[in-house]
């Protein structure tokens, strides 16, 4: 039984160091295993099992359970940061066709200010200009009329009216 498990400790230990690769980057840790490595353990178990006490099957089962388990979570796992790169990776693409589509177009940039009392941020100065650039490089950016301004400063595309106030509004009905 002791040369069987020094065999099987020089199986796991071949993960841990492969000289044919030039870097070790793709070895796998030694603190994992591996759905291989549970076969592998469990057609140990099975082959020099005590005849006069043999594995329980119920229990055999359980720990299939639980491999199977195991390995559905980690393969979920692996879909979920699969989904979140993609998302990610969407939301960039989005990103860059929503700014470069804005190219050539007229565009109001609010200039803010933060307020000192209650810490909001409210809008100084409206600019209306045209997108000569695009920076994608961090933080998207735009320049209007040759000047940088960040994406979310962009407050309307195009031409849009201002709204009336309520008393002028009120006051043209009467």
């Amino acid at each position: 039984m002791a040369v069987e498990s020094t065999t099987l400790m020089s199986d796991a230990a071949k993960y841990l160091y492969d000289a044919q690769k030039a870097s070790q980057a793709s070895a796998t840790s030694s603190n994992t295993l591996t759905t291989d490595d549970y076969w592998k353990l469990m057609a140990a178990q099975l082959q020099y099992q005590d005849m006069s006490n043999p594995v329980d099957n119920s229990e055999m089962m359980n720990q299939m359970v639980q491999m199977s388990s195991m390995s559905t979570m980690s393969k979920l796992s692996e879909a979920v940061a699969n989904f979140s790169t993609v998302t990610n990776n969407l939301s960039t693409v989005t990103l860059t066709s929503y700014s470069t589509g804005l190219l050539g177009k007229e565009v109001t940039v609010a200039i803010t200010e933060k307020d000192k009392e209650t810490g909001e941020s409210k809008i100084v100065e409206k600019i209306k200009g045209t997108v000569t650039g695009v920076d994608l490089t961090g933080a998207t950016s735009v320049y209007v009329d040759g000047k940088k301004y960040e994406l979310s400063q962009v407050m309307s595309v195009g031409d849009v009216p201002e709204e009336k106030k309520d008393e002028e509004q009120n006051g043209n009905k009467a």
